[in-house]
């Protein structure tokens, strides 16, 4: 894909004013997409939700890989960041959301949408967001999850010792704990040449 510089500045400037927000100065590179991308098997899928999108370098590798008649959500909450994906990507099976992740089947809902989903695809920095949010946002996936659906979510490999949030400090999460409490089947795929190095989780069966 292209880089766009008017989308990084976007994304790098939203960093900076929103850290605990966006959890990230720079979208993700093309190693962590293709991870991200692979276990939400586009190809398969007929309805998938993409959570915090940001300027689209997710977006648009996981559209190139639907079929024709798949739908794909995306939920981002930052205007400007939503604004610039709007833009950025033009394809009819898109349908951008600029709302909260914890109310994912209400958002999908307002666009005609009351059936599950196959997979839910998460960029957001959950290591950052604050516990009760998080966990409602967990409860909002599961919930949008249909029988045999797959929540993505990358987290980078550090947090688990050392995560700075503005608001609250000194804040370590495990990932894998964490999503291992709320599924049965949790795969982990590492991704060291992303910036910084990832994991790649795959959560399965909901408890």
């Amino acid at each position: 894909m292209k880089p766009d510089p008017r989308a990084f500045w976007t994304f790098f400037r939203q960093g900076f004013a929103k850290w605990d927000q966006t959890a990230s100065f720079v979208p993700s590179q093309r190693f962590l997409v293709d991870a991200m991308v692979n276990g939400a098997e586009p190809e398969r899928a007929r309805r998938i939700v993409e959570l915090g999108p940001g300027v689209g370098v997710m977006t648009k590798p996981l559209l190139s890989r639907m079929r024709d008649d798949a739908e794909l959500y995306t939920i981002e909450i930052d205007p400007p960041i939503h604004e610039q994906l709007v833009r950025a990507v033009v394809d009819p099976r898109l349908h951008p959301i600029c709302g909260s992740a914890e109310h994912i089947a209400d958002l999908l809902a307002e666009k005609g949408c009351s059936e599950k989903v196959d997979a839910v695809v998460s960029s957001l920095g959950m290591s950052l967001i604050p516990p009760a949010v998080r966990d409602r946002i967990v409860e909002s996936i599961i919930d949008s999850l249909a029988p045999g659906g797959v929540y993505v979510q990358f987290g980078y490999i550090h947090t688990r010792y050392l995560v700075i949030s503005t608001e609250r400090g000194f804040v370590p999460f495990d990932y894998l704990g964490y999503l291992e409490s709320r599924f049965e089947r949790v795969q982990r795929t590492p991704v060291p040449l992303n910036f910084p190095p990832a994991w790649v989780f795959e959560s399965r069966k909901p408890r």
